[in-house]
């Protein structure tokens, strides 16, 4: 009786620390909280969005110039909104708006992030912005945020920074002699959803990307169902640093179309 009690509590112990560590090696978030003054781009002013379930997330927001669409900006899992100021005033200096999304957990927004919850908290903020129309920009993890929206009928264009096809592809990409498939729950299966994207699309990849291969991007390019779609491939880059001029070029002519 009591070496069954205690395969049982090893096993529960056991369940709970995976879906700890799967948590945070997907949500490495930063949680370090910073204004937009104070991380360098004034013309962004804070804002909070209360959740249905109780939690607080930190947004960035900067109002569009007239007959300019705003971005629905979705960041990776690294660093946090005050890293990505350069990227925020590039757009702004445009007159192109930005609302800049903490997820749970980064920021200084509270709450445990998980893809039920960023999904829930992208999809009400993305019905809460109206008056002009609304780009998706998803940056790797928010990639996947991105194409849930957008599979949901939700952005007038969406914009693809190093996507990825799921996250159990992902992990056998980085790792192809294991078997992990049964204890991944965050499945972000965005090769699925993408075939319910018909907005127009742009997709950047760095060729030289080690962490999300360039082959992901273009399964995500081939399986969209957007009838205007291009795929900007940059040479000589990995997982960052795609903000070249080529990218801002293709960039800014995509959103210039509204």
């Amino acid at each position: 009786m009591l070496k069954s009690m205690l395969l049982i509590l090893s096993t529960s112990y056991f369940a709970w620390y995976m879906e700890r560590f799967e948590i945070s090696m997907i949500y490495p978030f930063d949680s370090t909280y910073a204004t937009p003054e104070v991380a360098g781009e004034p013309r962004m002013r804070e804002t909070r969005f209360a959740t249905g379930d109780g939690e607080e997330l930190v947004v960035w927001r900067a109002e569009a110039q007239p007959g300019k669409p705003t971005i629905l900006y979705l960041p990776g899992n690294a660093g946090g909104l005050k890293d990505r100021t350069d990227r925020f005033a590039r757009l702004i200096d445009r007159g192109y708006g930005v609302t800049a999304m903490a997820y749970r957990g980064s920021s200084g927004s509270t709450g445990q992030p998980d893809e039920a919850a960023l999904t829930k908290d992208a999809t009400d903020l993305a019905r809460a912005e109206t008056g002009t129309p609304l780009i998706l920009y998803g940056e790797s993890l928010g990639t996947a945020v991105a194409i849930k929206l957008a599979a949901a009928g939700l952005g007038d264009g969406v914009v693809l920074e190093a996507p990825f096809t799921s996250i159990i592809a992902l992990i056998a990409s980085q790792y192809p002699n294991e078997t992990l498939d049964h204890l991944v729950t965050q499945r972000w299966n965005s090769l699925e959803s993408v075939s319910s994207v018909e907005q127009p699309l742009l997709i950047v990849h760095g060729q030289d990307d080690k962490l999300v291969p360039v082959w992901m991007g273009h399964m995500i390019y081939d399986a969209a169902a957007s009838l205007d779609k291009e795929f900007l491939e940059i040479a000589d880059r990995g997982h960052s640093g795609l903000w070249t001029v080529e990218t801002q070029r293709a960039l800014f002519g995509f959103l210039e179309g509204w």
